[in-house]
């Protein structure tokens, strides 16, 4: 192999125990209409199982491999593009893979049972492949793991299944071109991929997030070389046109943030037509695609070529892929700065806001780590409020104290039972983190209860004593590990004043109060 696939592997690789697991066979599949060989592996990174032992592991990760084949039992040698495919929430795999348990047949049939979750059912290259839609016009090396924990794919995750991807294939003659690789997700995948793409921008020539549950700046995308194309429906909420608009339009601040290439084949009136908007300076470079008649959905479409909303001289985004490269961007080949073990970004931190911070501002930072539990305390007041039987203290937008960034009053807006469909988005751009709101109940309230809604799974959200008067402490701290669910925290403290501060990743649905 040339040097660059050993370059490839060992800025890879990370110096823990990563192996592959042998007792995961690769089960190489060929599947005659696509003409490739599928096989599947299972990474493992962290401390190795040992029987009875608890510790949990940094990473274990299935993942399928599709590689081009001569015939049923040969690949086909030489370097080939990469693709790397991140599924939606739908597809993920059972979390307890994520603790170290006694491996026996029986635990490896479950896991394999699953990972094909990832193909047909998530609708994208490998539901393309299986049906014999998936024609590039080269040959591609295509990746896709599989999520076995809420919240999307870490950092650590996508550039482990590459490395391992890169070590599986070099071993049957099989080169990954680091000038050419490249990531594409749906919903929760495409949000791993926004983030990913904020944190390493040198490292893919290209990516095509398809109603993604997330974003990213839209001076970042213009700030740094990055070929992307996004797809979005016009009935999805925050992760539809109004989103991938604002990315492709950018603000006022950006550079050339209000020119634009408009497909000649449509009439680009994104909330009504389906259209491809391409934004300066570089129009083959960053463009947005809207399928005002999708909502959460159509990626299989785009995927296999079909969708009306795709240009009409480019059907097949593959062949878009293929024409962006590294090199042709300025950039280093992939991949380069990979963080230390010691640093990985597994580990969480917080930036905690200072008390005396104005709603929606940020203080200086300082790392801690952020509690997935909760502590009640009670505020030191000099007033007294009469005792009784807690209540539904009714919340109202009106009560949401002028100055927070977004639109806070999602917090207090669908006051049911019900799973709320709106949530408090304050931005992309990850320099304005943390938020906060403040709610003014309009008197002093005891409040003995807070509820809240997990809408993503994943982030941190922080209630506090808003009060100038008062101590101003913590009240509850939630590591939002409970996906599209209500929790509930038993509490007393005395306030009028409550303060919501939101972190990055958090995605709150909504907020309820009980007290007296």
């Amino acid at each position: 192999m040339q040097k660059i696939m050993i370059a490839l592997i060992a800025l890879l690789s990370i110096p823990a125990l990563a192996t592959i697991d042998e007792r995961f066979p690769e089960s190489a599949t060929f599947i005659s209409n696509s003409n490739i060989l599928r096989f599947q592996y299972m990474a493992h990174e962290g401390t190795e199982c040992i029987p009875g032992n608890t510790t949990k592991l940094i990473s274990r990760v299935p993942f399928y491999v599709y590689a081009p084949a001569i015939n049923n039992t040969q690949v086909k040698t030489g370097k080939f593009p990469a693709l790397i495919f991140l599924h939606g929430m739908g597809e993920q795999g059972p979390s307890m893979l994520n603790m170290c348990y006694t491996r026996d047949d029986t635990y490896y049939a479950s896991i394999a049972s699953t990972l094909n979750k990832v193909e047909n059912q998530a609708g994208g290259p490998g539901a393309a492949i299986l049906a014999g839609n998936f024609n590039p016009a080269e040959n591609m090396v295509v990746i896709i793991p599989q999520s076995m924990q809420r919240g999307g794919f870490s950092t650590d995750v996508i550039r482990r299944v590459i490395s391992d991807t890169a070590t599986q294939m070099a071993s049957k003659g099989i080169e990954l071109d680091a000038d050419r690789i490249y990531l594409t997700g749906l919903s929760m995948g495409g949000g791993s991929l926004m983030q990913y793409l904020a944190n390493n921008p040198n490292h893919f020539a290209a990516a095509i997030p398809i109603e993604a549950a997330g974003g990213i700046d839209a001076c970042w995308l213009r700030t740094h070389t990055i070929s992307f194309w996004g797809f979005a429906g016009g009935a999805s909420g925050n992760m539809g046109a109004g989103t991938l608009l604002n990315i492709i339009n950018g603000t006022s601040n950006c550079p050339d943030s209000v020119i634009e290439y408009i497909n000649p084949a449509y009439t680009c009136v994104y909330n009504t037509k389906s259209c491809t908007r391409f934004s300066a300076p570089r129009p083959n470079n960053l463009r947005a695609t809207f399928m005002p008649a999708n909502g959460h959905n159509g990626w299989r479409e785009i995927y296999n070529g079909t969708h009306n909303a795709l240009p009409t001289t480019e059907k097949n985004i593959y062949n878009w892929l293929l024409a962006q490269k590294n090199s042709d961007q300025g950039k280093p080949l992939f991949p380069i700065q990979y963080l230390t073990n010691g640093s990985s970004s597994s580990a969480t931190t917080s930036s905690i806001q200072s008390s005396s911070s104005s709603p929606g501002t940020s203080s200086s930072l300082v790392a801690s780590s952020a509690p997935s539990s909760y502590s009640s305390t009670q505020s030191s007041s000099s007033s007294s409020t009469p005792t009784g039987s807690p209540a539904t203290i009714l919340l109202t937008p009106a009560m949401i104290v002028p100055g927070s960034p977004g639109n806070p009053d999602a917090l207090v807006d669908e006051q049911t039972s019900t799973a709320p469909t709106n949530y408090w988005f304050a931005g992309w751009s990850t320099s304005i983190y943390p938020v906060s709101a403040i709610i003014d109940l309009g008197r002093e309230y005891t409040i003995t209860e807070i509820t809240l809604y997990d809408a993503n799974g994943t982030g941190l959200v922080e209630f506090s004593d808003a009060d100038p008067a008062h101590s101003q402490g913590v009240i509850v701290s939630d590591g939002l590990t409970r996906y599209l669910a209500f929790t509930s925290y038993s509490v007393s403290v005395q306030t009028r004043y409550l303060r919501v501060k939101k972190y990055n990743a958090a995605t709150l649905g909504e907020i309820k109060l009980q007290g007296y």
